[in-house]
């Protein structure tokens, strides 16, 4: 049996039959948990539920499913459907979204997001104790509803995606665990970990057994080839700001503030190849998992010496960008996207895999 590597695998931008193909290599190599997205290339408890048939150790994440997307009631009876067909290895990740997908996709309203979670998370753990639900919440509500289902113990655990204070408080306060993304070590240390901690102390619990965790887009090569190749995933989501303001302050934490403004201005003008250009090697390095195994293994060693419990990569196309939402690139700019190099994607996961293996 492969030693645990402490890593979890996103599996990202892949048709389903291949999510669950790497999900099964992911557990030869050792990785801890391989997480399957919901946003527009699958769902995410399809393929999460036949990876876990077809694996046995490996915990199976949602990451993360949108609390919009579906009712709390639907969301209870999925997790503890998937729950119980892995043999309790479910880890329910949860998330606002961004306001887009909330009301371009779902046809729901963005309001309270905050409030809009605690709700959520509310109903899903009154539901998984086994009681009879009812709740009446400031954004989602629910009456007399009952899982009849078995669950193997402990429930689920549930996570929550966060990046903003607020959230990240949440997180600490009610949940098992938060799956953070693109954060620098300083802004681990500055905001996320205090945060989390003064959640925890408001409700009177510790951080013990809670699992701080944060993803990194990754490009890992075996030689240090990966930082340049990285570029285009930092512009990406260091102009995000319509997906999570926290990107462009993790940035800044990290002390590149005025190269993450100069870059958005570029993006705004239109300028993509140019702004990706401007990104600085050492830019690149402090805010995803890029270059030889070596230098990412040295970077998660610096995360956890911050705090986190949990590190999760999501390869990523070598030398690829794309838009996050709609309009965060100019109309104008989308004929400057790199091609999709879909045979380049599925080697990043390869070569992550086989590098960052136990």
């Amino acid at each position: 049996m492969p030693t645990d590597n402490g890593l979890g695998l996103f599996l990202t931008a892949l048709p389903a039959q291949l999510a669950i193909d790497f999900a099964q290599r992911g557990e030869a190599a050792g990785f801890r948990s391989a997480w399957f997205p919901e946003i527009t290339f699958a769902d995410s408890f399809g393929p999460a539920t036949a990876a876990a048939l077809q694996t046995e150790r490996v915990g199976i994440g949602t990451g993360v499913v949108g609390i919009w997307s579906r009712s709390a009631v639907t969301m209870a009876l999925q997790a503890a459907t998937l729950h119980q067909l892995s043999g309790g290895r479910l880890i329910l990740g949860l998330g606002v979204q961004a306001r887009g997908y909330v009301e371009g996709w779902h046809g729901q309203t963005y309001r309270k997001p905050v409030e809009a979670m605690r709700d959520f998370v509310t109903i899903l753990k009154k539901a998984f104790a086994g009681g009879l639900v009812s709740h009446e919440g400031e954004v989602f509500s629910v009456a007399n509803f009952h899982l009849d289902l078995e669950l193997p113990q402990p429930p689920p655990k549930i996570y929550i995606a966060a990046n903003g204070p607020r959230m990240i408080e949440l997180a600490g306060e009610i949940a098992d665990g938060i799956v953070g993304w693109f954060q620098s070590v300083e802004y681990l240390r500055d905001v996320t970990m205090p945060a989390l901690r003064r959640g925890a102390a408001k409700a009177g619990r510790s951080l013990d057994g809670f699992d701080a965790t944060v993803g990194f887009p990754a490009v890992v090569t075996r030689d240090d080839s990966g930082v340049e190749l990285a570029k285009g995933q930092a512009m990406m989501y260091a102009t995000a700001l319509g997906s999570a303001p926290a990107y462009l302050e993790s940035a800044r934490a990290a002390g590149f503030g005025a190269e993450a403004e100069a870059i958005g201005e570029l993006v705004r003008a239109g300028d993509l190849r140019g702004a990706v250009a401007r990104v600085p090697d050492e830019m690149a390095a402090a805010l995803l998992m890029c270059g030889s195994a070596d230098r990412v293994r040295a970077r998660i060693d610096a995360y956890r010496e911050a705090g986190l419990t949990g590190i999760h990569v999501l390869p990523s196309p070598p030398g690829g960008y794309y838009p996050l939402y709609e309009d965060h690139f100019p109309v104008s700019s989308l004929a400057q996207l790199p091609e999709f190099d879909f045979p380049a994607l599925l080697g990043s996961f390869s070569d992550t895999i086989e590098l960052l293996g136990s």
